[in-house]
Formats: C-alpha cells, sequence, structure tokens
C-alpha cells in the first residue's frame, strides 16, 4: 500500500517504512520538509551579558561615582586634602587615575560575570541537547528500527505505544485503541480516542495514555505543531488564528487540530510553563534569607561609613579650621561617597549565585558523566536532603536482562526447553507462541556491533518472553505476520494483567491474557495439555499450583507469569463491545513462566552505603511479595530477622486508606518507620506512600518507569525515571533521568547533592570571613583615622577575588564516600552551622587582632614611613605602609581560601586538592595577580613595590591562618550561633 498526495509526494511504504541505506532520500526529505528540531532561542551575546551583569544597582552606582571622580580629576582646581582612599596624586596631572581604576575594575568585575554567565549557559544549551535527545521506534526496510528523534524526517513510519510522546506531527494506521493525552495542546484533559477514520492526526508533543498504533510522519521541526507554538512563545506572536474542531463522525471527545494554534493554545501553553518553573529549593531559600540579612548590615555599615567620614571632615574644616567652603572639596566627598559604595560592594554577597550556580553546573555536567541527566537544577541539592529511596526493583535493584529459566505446563516442569519442544503437540506449540507474540509489543532487534547481544527495545519482561519463543524454534515476527490483533486491553496496574483479541473467522476470535500469575490463574477454569487437549481446573488444582509451583518459583527470586487464552465464537466488532469482565473470563491456562532477573552486583554494597548516610531504602515492586522478599534479602534491603515490614499493595490500602481513599495519618506513621517492601502494589500506591513520607517530614526519591508511575513521580521532592526502559512520559515528570537504570546511580546523585551544598557552604565560610574583615577595617578607619587603609580599587580587587576566583575555586571540588558516611541535611538544617560560624568568627577575630596593629603602629614595629595622613603631614600618593597592609590582608584570604574547603572540623585542609585542577589554577592566578598588583600597580592600586624581605613577611603571617584554623578545631562550637 502506498500513499500518494498531490501536496506531499511523499512515496512511502507503510507496510515497509523509509529505506535507511538511500540516504539521497532521507536528505532530500530533510531539505524540503526540514528537520525535526525547534530552534531554541537564541543564546544572548557575551555584550547582552555584560550588560545584564552591569544592571546591579551598586556597580552602576560605582560606575557612577568613578566616573564624577574622573571628571573631578581634569577639573582645573586642587581637591583639599585626600579622604577617604588616598586619591592618588591628588593635585597632580595623575588626579584623574583613580576614577579610570575604579572604571577599569567595575569593567572587570562585569565581564567577569558575563563570561562565567556565558560558559553557564553554554554548557546548559549542550545538556539540554542530550536531554531533548531520544531514540524514536520506527518501521525502516521492513523491519522495526530506533532512530535519533532528530533525524526523523518526513514520511517517516514511527511506533507509538503506551507511555510515548509523540515526536512529531502525523497520520495514524494500524491503530488499536489509541487513546491520547492532549492537554499540553489544548488544556482539555479527556483522553482522545484516535483512529485512522475519523480521527487521524497525531500531534507532536501529545502524550501516548493507552493503545498502540503506527504513526505516517507529516510534519516536523518548526513546521510541527508543537514547533509551531514554541515559535510563537519565543516571538512573542499570538496573532495566527486557529480552529480546534469536532472530527465528522466523532463522540464529543474525539477532536483534532485541524489548523493553526490559536491563541488560547498559547496561553496555555505559558501558563503550564510558568506553573513548571521550578519551585525554589530549601537552599535557596535560605540563600535568599542570608543574603538579605548581610544585604541590610552592609547597607548600614556603608551609611555609617561614609558618614562618620562627610561629618568629621565636615568638622575639621569647616568648624575647626574655619575654612570656606571651595569646589576643590568636592573630590574629597566624592571619595567618601566611593568608599561607602565600594564597602557595600565587597559585603553584599552578590557572588553567592554566581557560586550556587557555578557549583550547580559542575555537579549537573559530573553527574551527567555517572549516568544522571539532571532535568530539573534544584534536584541535585535535594538529593542531599533524601531521607528515603524509594525504589523500582526491576531493572533498578535487577539487570533487567530478562531470561525464562522455567516452565511449567500441563502439570510438568521444564528447565530445558528443547525438552519441551519435543513433547508438546504442534497445536500446543502454536497456542503457546501466538499468546507470546500476539500479546506483546516489545521487539528484539539485531545487535549493533559483530559480537555483542540483541537490542531490546520494549517491556523486558516480553523480551524475555520473545526469546523464549526463539528457544522454541519461532520467530515472532512471522507469528505476528500471519493475523493481526482487532482488540486490545493494554495492562493495568490495578489489575496485573493485559489481553489481546485475535480474529480466527469471521465469527470466532481467540483471545489471549497474560499477567500476575496468582491473579491471572484466578481466572482459569481450564488447562492446556501438552497434546493440545484440554482439562478442568479447578479450585483445588490452582491452589496447588500456588502453593506448589508459584511459591516455589518466587521463593527463588523468580518473577512469575501465568500465559492464558479463551476461543469465543463472535466476531471482532462484537467482541470490541464487550467489557472486560466478559473478555477476561472462563480462561485456559496456558502455562506458568519462571523469569529470572538476577541483582546487580553492585547493588548490595550502594545499599549499605544509603544505610551508612543515613537513607533509607524502600523496595516498591509490582511482584509477588515471596519474590519481592527474596530479592530484597539479597539486596541487602532486609535482613532475617530484623523486624522489617514486607506488606502487599491491598494490606497497605486496606490499613492506610480511610473510606474515602484518603490517607490516615495516625494509621500510616504506624506502619511507615519499619515498612521496607511493598509488594504487588499499583502507582496509586507507590503515590500513597510518597504522600504519606512526606507529610512525616521525610524526604522521598522516587524511581518510575511507567506512564502510571508520572504522578508519584511528581509529588516526590526527587524524581527518577528510568532512561533505558522508562516512558517518554515518566521521563516528562521526573527531575532526574537514570541513563543506566542502575541503583549505584542514584547513590552517585545522593552524594553530589550533598557536594552542592556543601560547596555553597564553603564559599559562605570564606567570603563572610572576608566581609566581616574588609567592613570592620573600612569602618574603624573611617571613624579614627578619617580615611580605609584599603582603597576602593583594592577592595574592588578583593570583592573580584571573593566573587570569580573563590566561587570556581570552592565550588568545584568533587565529591568523596565520606559524604556518605553522615546523615541527611535535615529541611530546617541552618545553613551556616556552629561550626562554620566558629571558623568565620575565629579567622575574622585573629585577622583583625593582626592588621588593626599593622594599620595603627606597624609602620613603627617595621620601621618604615607611616601611611597615616596626619603622621606624613598632608603627602599624598602610595605608601610601603599601607600597601603592607593590603598585602598581608590579601594574603589573609588567599591562605583562608584554603582553610574553606573543609567545613566539618576535618584535620588536614589539603585532602583531595591536587585532584581539583581548577583550585589549583585558581589559587595560582589570584596570587599572581596580587604579586602584579603590588609590584606594577603603583599608580592605579596605590601601591608600593615590595623587596623580598617585606614580601617574605606579609607571607608569613598571611600563613598563619593556616595554623590558627588547626588549633580552632579544639574549641568547642556549642556556643555559637547558627544561622
Amino acid at each position: 500500500m502506498h500513499i500518494f498526495d498531490p501536496w506531499w509526494n511523499l512515496n512511502v511504504s507503510l507496510e515497509h517504512g523509509l529505506n535507511s541505506a538511500d540516504e539521497d532520500d532521507l536528505e532530500d526529505r530533510q531539505r524540503r520538509y526540514g528537520k525535526n528540531y525547534v530552534e531554541p532561542e537564541s543564546a544572548k551575546t557575551f555584550v547582552q551579558l555584560m550588560w545584564h551583569s552591569f544592571q546591579d544597582l551598586t556597580m552602576m552606582v560605582l560606575a557612577a561615582a568613578g566616573f564624577v571622580s574622573l571628571v573631578l580629576g581634569f577639573v582645573p582646581f586642587t581637591a583639599s586634602t585626600p579622604a577617604a582612599g588616598r586619591n592618588l596624586a591628588a593635585g597632580s596631572s595623575h588626579a584623574w587615575i583613580e576614577g579610570v581604576a575604579i572604571l577599569f575594575a567595575v569593567f572587570i568585575v562585569v565581564s567577569v560575570s558575563a563570561m562565567n554567565e556565558y560558559q553557564k549557559e553554554k554548557q546548559f544549551r549542550a545538556l539540554n541537547a542530550v536531554k531533548e535527545d531520544e531514540t524514536i521506534k520506527v518501521i525502516r526496510d521492513g523491519v522495526p528500527a530506533e532512530v535519533s528523534k532528530f533525524d526523523l524526517v518526513v514520511g517517516e513510519i514511527v511506533r507509538v505505544d503506551v507511555g510515548d510522546i509523540v515526536p512529531a506531527d502525523g497520520l495514524v494506521f494500524d491503530e488499536t485503541d489509541l487513546r491520547v493525552d492532549e492537554s499540553s495542546m489544548t488544556g482539555e484533559s479527556l483522553l482522545v480516542v484516535k483512529n485512522s477514520k475519523s480521527a487521524p492526526f497525531l500531534l507532536s508533543g501529545t502524550k501516548v495514555m493507552e493503545g498502540v498504533g503506527k504513526m505516517l510522519v507529516i510534519c516536523v521541526g518548526s513546521n510541527s505543531q508543537a514547533g509551531i507554538i514554541a515559535s510563537l512563545i519565543r516571538n512573542g506572536n499570538h496573532n495566527h488564528n486557529a480552529t480546534v474542531s469536532k472530527t465528522n463522525g466523532g463522540s464529543a471527545d474525539e477532536y483534532t487540530l485541524v489548523s493553526s494554534p490559536k491563541e488560547r493554545l498559547v496561553e496555555q501553553k505559558l501558563t503550564t510553563d510558568l506553573q513548571n518553573q521550578e519551585p525554589g529549593s530549601p537552599l535557596q531559600g535560605k540563600l535568599d534569607r542570608l543574603t538579605i540579612f548581610v544585604s541590610k548590615v552592609a547597607i548600614t555599615v556603608a551609611v555609617l561609613v561614609f558618614a562618620a567620614l562627610a561629618v568629621r571632615y565636615s568638622i575639621v574644616k569647616f568648624a575647626i579650621n574655619g575654612e570656606e567652603w571651595s569646589q576643590a572639596f568636592i573630590g574629597d566627598f566624592v571619595s567618601h561617597f566611593i568608599l561607602g559604595v565600594t564597602i557595600l560592594v565587597v559585603a553584599i554577597p552578590e557572588g553567592l549565585p554566581l557560586a550556587v550556580t557555578i557549583a550547580l553546573a559542575f555537579s549537573v555536567k559530573k553527574m551527567l558523566e555517572d549516568n544522571n541527566l539532571v532535568r530539573h537544577l534544584s534536584a541535585c541539592e535535594t538529593m542531599g536532603s533524601a531521607t528515603t529511596i524509594c525504589s523500582d526493583k526491576t531493572g533498578t535493584l535487577t539487570t533487567n536482562r530478562m531470561t525464562v529459566v522455567h516452565c511449567y505446563m500441563s502439570g510438568n516442569e521444564y528447565e530445558s526447553f528443547p525438552t519441551l519442544q519435543l513433547q508438546m503437540s504442534p497445536t500446543t506449540k502454536a497456542i503457546l507462541c501466538d499468546s507470546i507474540c500476539f500479546n506483546s509489543t516489545a521487539e528484539i532487534l539485531p545487535p549493533k556491533q559483530v559480537g555483542a547481544q540483541p537490542e531490546h527495545t520494549g517491556n523486558k519482561t516480553e523480551c524475555a518472553l520473545l526469546q523464549f519463543v526463539a528457544d522454541l524454534g519461532e520467530h515472532y515476527a512471522d507469528v505476528r505476520k500471519a493475523s493481526h490483533i482487532c482488540h486490545m486491553l493494554t495492562f493495568s496496574s490495578a489489575k496485573k494483567r493485559m489481553s489481546v483479541v485475535v480474529p480466527l473467522t469471521a465469527s470466532k476470535c481467540r483471545i489471549f491474557t497474560k499477567g500476575a500469575s496468582e491473579i491471572v490463574l484466578e481466572l482459569c477454569t481450564s488447562q492446556l495439555n501438552l497434546d493440545g487437549t484440554t482439562s478442568a481446573f479447578g479450585a483445588a488444582e490452582r491452589n496447588a499450583v500456588k502453593d506448589n509451583i508459584i511459591e516455589k518459583y518466587a521463593s527463588q527470586a523468580y518473577r512469575t507469569l501465568s500465559l492464558a487464552y479463551r476461543d469465543v465464537d463472535a466476531s471482532p466488532e462484537v467482541v470490541k463491545n464487550w467489557s472486560d469482565e466478559e473478555i477476561e473470563t472462563d480462561l485456559t491456562c496456558i502455562c506458568i513462566v519462571g523469569i529470572e532477573d538476577p541483582v546487580r552486583d553492585e547493588v548490595p554494597e550502594s545499599i549499605r552505603h544509603c544505610n551508612e548516610a543515613g537513607i533509607v531504602v524502600r523496595m516498591v515492586t509490582g511482584d509477588n511479595i515471596a519474590t519481592a522478599r527474596s530479592i530484597a534479602l539479597k539486596c541487602g534491603i532486609i535482613s532475617p530477622d530484623d523486624g522489617s515490614l514486607v506488606m502487599e499493595g491491598s494490606d497497605f490500602r486496606a490499613r492506610v486508606l480511610d473510606a474515602n481513599g484518603n490517607i490516615n495519618q495516625s494509621e500510616f506513621d504506624k506502619i511507615w518507620p519499619m515498612l521496607r517492601v511493598l509488594a504487588r502494589s499499583s502507582p496509586k500506591d507507590k503515590f500513597t506512600l510518597v504522600s504519606g513520607l512526606q507529610v512525616a517530614g521525610q524526604v522521598v526519591a522516587v524511581t518510575g518507569d511507567g506512564t502510571n508511575d508520572a504522578p508519584a513521580l511528581k509529588k516526590a521532592d526527587v524524581g527518577f525515571a528510568m532512561g533505558i526502559c522508562g516512558t517518554a512520559v515518566a521521563k516528562d515528570a521526573s527531575d532526574i533521568i537514570l541513563m543506566d537504570d542502575n541503583f549505584r546511580s542514584i547513590v552517585n546523585a545522593v552524594k553530589w547533592g550533598r557536594n552542592v551544598y556543601d560547596s555553597i557552604c564553603k564559599f559562605l565560610q570564606f567570603q563572610l570571613t572576608v566581609n566581616v574583615v574588609a567592613v570592620t577595617m573600612a569602618m574603624t578607619g573611617a571613624v579614627v583615622l578619617e580615611e580605609s587603609p584599603l582603597t576602593a580599587v583594592q577592595l574592588l580587587w578583593v570583592n573580584l577575588i571573593m566573587n570569580a576566583f573563590a566561587s570556581l575555586a570552592l565550588a568545584t571540588d568533587m565529591p568523596t564516600d565520606a559524604m556518605l558516611h553522615r546523615k541527611p541535611y535535615p529541611r530546617n538544617k541552618a545553613l551556616l552551622s556552629q561550626t562554620m560560624t566558629k571558623h568565620i568568627f575565629g579567622q575574622a577575630v585573629y585577622q583583625l587582632a593582626v592588621l588593626m596593629p599593622l594599620t595603627f603602629v606597624g609602620d613603627s614595629l617595621l620601621g618604615i614611613e607611616s601611611g597615616q595622613k596626619y603622621k606624613r603631614g598632608g603627602a599624598t600618593g602610595p605608601t610601603l605602609h599601607y600597601t603592607m597592609v593590603f598585602n598581608t590582608f590579601v594574603l589573609f584570604q588567599l591562605f583562608n581560601e584554603i582553610n574553606a574547603r573543609r567545613i566539618h572540623d576535618e584535620p588536614n585542609v589539603f585532602e583531595g586538592i591536587s585532584r581539583n585542577r581548577t583550585f589549583v589554577v585558581m589559587a595560582s592566578v589570584q596570587v599572581i595577580l596580587q604579586a602584579c598588583i603590588v609590584q606594577f600597580g603603583s599608580v592605579a592600586f596605590g601601591c608600593v613595590a615590595l623587596n623580598a624581605t617585606q614580601w617574605a613577611i606579609c607571607v608569613a603571617i598571611g600563613s598563619t591562618s593556616l595554623p590558627v584554623r588547626f588549633a580552632l578545631r579544639w574549641f568547642s562550637a556549642r556556643l555559637m550561633p547558627q544561622w
């Protein structure tokens, strides 16, 4: 069959799809109809980012003050006396240099901030490209295949299944009970029935919730409905008209978008985007509160410094000396103002958002290497507070490489399938193989590399059954071609089974059912014999099979499934109108299979790490309770006689839900502390468990792979979707995608979460120490000496050290296994611990105890000329005295930056420093730049070049912050406040 349309001329076979070897045809389709890629909003240029960084109020005020200072430097009069910041060469031809230096410093700060933003945006765009790409199931060359979403072309035949997000616009055919969620397009919550006759259009971005089918792609990328809406949103163009109409002959819930999207769809998308914006994480809330508090203190200090300088200057000049006002005094008041604003710049922790951004960007990139694809940034640090992990079994704790190892049929057990093949009749074999091949949607594709295993796509349990068919000498594709499915009951987590109806004749159908062994077994009234006949299968026989076969397989950690069938004398059209209960009744048991899914080798150790880290792992599975208990024992989730609670979903619901289906929290609180395994559970049970744990104060991470897991994934504090076996709907609802479906990757995410939190705390410990020392020195100098020993340009350099270099150096440490030896951070944990506060104030007090004497009497102690203006008789310009004060102050901070690498009183601050190349590079850059500033920055920075002895003195004094940190370890932090 071919489709030929005068508008498109697609020339594609619906049965065979495109020819993957015809690259010219594929390229021509891309050239004519576009690529399946929607260009994201264009990135901001570096100049735009600089302008954004400059929008900071303190930067603008400082730049304005610097400009005024620059203008005054060219005014042909002499300012009276240099007040705040020791105006450089006041009254000389170099009077304008301080203004230039301030403007240049502002330019450097803004440029560095813009560069970091540019790098961050570039990294996140690369991450988004990985996140948006996915593998799509298609038909090419007449066989199932997989291609990248971005490689889809018009004319492609796409296979759609439950849980898929439609990757492009298309026309559906060969569908079975297909229902789609189009709420992302229309805002309507009702599922929309899709069929090739009355409602054939599938729209990109919509979600397949029920049924299966195939789709002929007709629009891709920017030409698809999702692409058009994205373009309208990006361009702010809401003027396109659209019409949503019901399809002729369709029911009220059968509708499709038949033209361009209308305004309300764009508004709906915008509303959805706003609703989906990441909420502030607990860490972000704490940072915001701390920033506001510090900013208030900084503003107060800056105003007081400016007022103190201005008032004292006015008293001396006009009250004591009796001088009259002249324009010459303007420059001095401007200098006072510049110093006040500079103190504000230094004191306000505007570098904190940069540190958070760098820590998250670094962590997200590294987490991807650990097979964690982060979709929501807040999930990174939230994992550091996780107290409970509710994990699936299949694929996460186990390998998900399933194999049928046992088969019970007609009263006999088989481990050798060639023996089974020899003993059963052709009729029995046909029924067994048909039941597997028709009642599944999985595919086994050829290996991509020579010597590799075949590629399994779709449900891994179904893949194991398809391999079982191959072991019996049949090929599933040939079986499927022999007939077709006329009706399907998709798998239901509530019923734990699925069924298909296959026509035998015009008036007769065969129903195939598979599902949880004990549940399907209860629906059987007969069993299939090896010779093709059937025999009675009463309650006594069923109970015997449960006790002797199902329990036996389950105790060996095998997943058990029952296969059954039923022949009915009714046409396919009649059967389609039957209820589920009418279809799935009076079945004949074909066999029971035991499927092995080994525990991953690394899982027991990973769970032990979680236990040491104070994280409880709970297994939530749909498997039999005996299977679940056996796997939990092997994993280390439970131990014999440890009092752990293992429950089935039905018992759990009966105990924790009231008559209205709401959680009875008091009853829930009696269960959850010891609950470790929830077997035969549904996604609704998982949602109930997550909700109850959160009310109990737990920070919950949960894994999920199915479409019905989406509510629990969204509800959890951190939702993990399976990257290999997870549906697109589950991935879309998640915070992090496990690219390898491996539980060990979750443990790595815990380490990274704690590392993000620690990185922010390291930066805070460093920055607040600098703030306290710098602000105290500036304020004391203003009050006592009528000048600050640190100039405005010098303080801006210190600000650059804090904001740019320190954030890079301290936010890029790798996590260690030692992080798993601590308990999770509580939600209400203070951002600054007592230990951190001890080191902040301990270092600040020590540094001030050294710098203050160095400022006031350092000239006498060192035998050098004083920098204080009253001792210099009004002379201006850089001095050796204040240069050594500035150099010692900066070296204190550089050595304390090493101290800040540890925030838990660890004894060795140098541990792992060589593995963090960024820290080594940043520290080296800071030292080199500081040396250059001191030796060659005499005019701009107000410094005098130091000799070797003077450098040695400064380094010796600055390095004492290391032993001081070691000494502080021996002081108790119990009396220190928490912030």
